[in-house]
Protein backbone atom coordinates (compact mmCIF):
# COMPACT_ATOMS: atom_id res chain seq x y z
CA UNK A 1 0.00 0.00 0.00
CA UNK A 2 2.32 2.71 0.76
CA UNK A 3 5.87 2.47 -0.88
CA UNK A 4 9.00 1.65 0.92
CA UNK A 5 10.91 4.73 0.19
CA UNK A 6 7.65 6.55 2.16
CA UNK A 7 8.08 4.30 5.11
CA UNK A 8 11.84 4.72 5.20
CA UNK A 9 11.39 8.20 5.13
CA UNK A 10 8.70 8.28 8.19
CA UNK A 11 11.04 5.75 10.25
CA UNK A 12 14.17 8.15 9.35
CA UNK A 13 12.27 11.13 10.40
CA UNK A 14 10.56 10.05 13.48
CA UNK A 15 14.10 8.32 14.65
CA UNK A 16 15.33 12.14 14.21
CA UNK A 17 12.54 13.52 16.26
CA UNK A 18 13.07 11.29 18.84
CA UNK A 19 17.34 12.16 18.98
CA UNK A 20 16.61 15.85 19.24
CA UNK A 21 15.90 15.91 23.22
CA UNK A 22 19.50 13.84 23.05
CA UNK A 23 21.15 16.07 21.05
CA UNK A 24 19.86 18.96 22.87
CA UNK A 25 21.02 17.74 26.54
CA UNK A 26 24.57 16.85 24.66
CA UNK A 27 24.97 19.74 22.34
CA UNK A 28 22.78 22.57 23.96
CA UNK A 29 19.24 23.42 22.58
CA UNK A 30 20.58 26.52 20.55
CA UNK A 31 23.34 24.42 18.64
CA UNK A 32 23.40 24.36 14.85
CA UNK A 33 23.07 20.23 15.42
CA UNK A 34 20.02 20.08 17.24
CA UNK A 35 18.75 22.47 15.07
CA UNK A 36 19.63 20.40 11.96
CA UNK A 37 18.30 17.45 13.85
CA UNK A 38 14.91 18.95 14.72
CA UNK A 39 14.63 19.86 11.29
CA UNK A 40 15.72 17.38 9.25
CA UNK A 41 13.25 14.40 11.12
CA UNK A 42 10.14 16.66 11.36
CA UNK A 43 10.17 18.00 7.61
CA UNK A 44 10.99 13.83 6.85
CA UNK A 45 7.99 12.92 9.34
CA UNK A 46 5.85 15.34 7.95
CA UNK A 47 6.53 14.55 4.01
CA UNK A 48 5.84 10.99 4.82
CA UNK A 49 2.37 12.00 6.70
CA UNK A 50 1.31 13.93 4.06
CA UNK A 51 1.78 11.16 1.51
CA UNK A 52 -0.10 8.83 3.52
CA UNK A 53 -3.00 11.06 4.36
CA UNK A 54 -3.18 11.61 0.48
CA UNK A 55 -2.59 8.12 0.02
CA UNK A 56 -5.17 7.33 2.93
CA UNK A 57 -8.08 9.42 1.14
CA UNK A 58 -7.68 8.10 -2.52
CA UNK A 59 -8.16 4.30 -0.05
CA UNK A 60 -10.94 5.57 2.06
CA UNK A 61 -12.92 6.89 -1.90
CA UNK A 62 -12.55 3.55 -3.23
CA UNK A 63 -13.37 1.66 0.03
CA UNK A 64 -16.93 4.22 0.29
CA UNK A 65 -17.47 2.84 -3.46
CA UNK A 66 -16.96 -0.44 -2.55
CA UNK A 67 -19.51 -0.15 0.66
CA UNK A 68 -22.33 0.95 -1.68
CA UNK A 69 -21.50 -1.84 -4.15
CA UNK A 70 -21.74 -4.04 -1.66
CA UNK A 71 -24.70 -2.81 -0.18
CA UNK A 72 -26.52 -2.98 -3.33
CA UNK A 73 -26.04 -6.79 -3.78
CA UNK A 74 -27.11 -7.42 -0.21
CA UNK A 75 -30.15 -5.71 -1.07
CA UNK A 76 -30.29 -7.65 -4.45
CA UNK A 77 -30.15 -11.21 -2.41
CA UNK A 78 -32.45 -10.36 -0.18
CA UNK A 79 -35.00 -9.48 -2.91
CA UNK A 80 -34.01 -12.79 -4.38
CA UNK A 81 -34.38 -14.58 -1.07
CA UNK A 82 -37.77 -13.17 -0.22
CA UNK A 83 -39.01 -14.14 -3.65
CA UNK A 84 -38.09 -17.69 -2.77
CA UNK A 85 -39.29 -17.91 0.48
CA UNK A 86 -42.70 -16.44 -1.33
CA UNK A 87 -42.49 -19.09 -4.09
CA UNK A 88 -42.10 -21.76 -0.86
CA UNK A 89 -45.21 -20.44 0.68
CA UNK A 90 -47.35 -20.58 -1.91
CA UNK A 91 -49.39 -23.95 -1.89
CA UNK A 92 -48.90 -26.07 -4.54
CA UNK A 93 -50.90 -27.16 -7.62
CA UNK A 94 -51.29 -30.70 -7.65
CA UNK A 95 -49.35 -32.67 -9.88
CA UNK A 96 -51.37 -34.84 -12.38
CA UNK A 97 -49.84 -37.48 -13.86
CA UNK A 98 -49.72 -37.90 -17.46
CA UNK A 99 -52.40 -40.31 -18.48
CA UNK A 100 -51.68 -42.08 -21.94
CA UNK A 101 -54.31 -43.25 -23.95
CA UNK A 102 -53.72 -46.60 -25.91
CA UNK A 103 -55.82 -47.54 -29.00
Amino acid sequence: MFELEYLIAFGIGAGLVALTPIAASVAGKESGVTKTISGAGRGLTKQSLKVGLVIGSKFSGVFSGMKSGLSEIGESFGDILAEAKADLAEPKAAVKPATSSKS
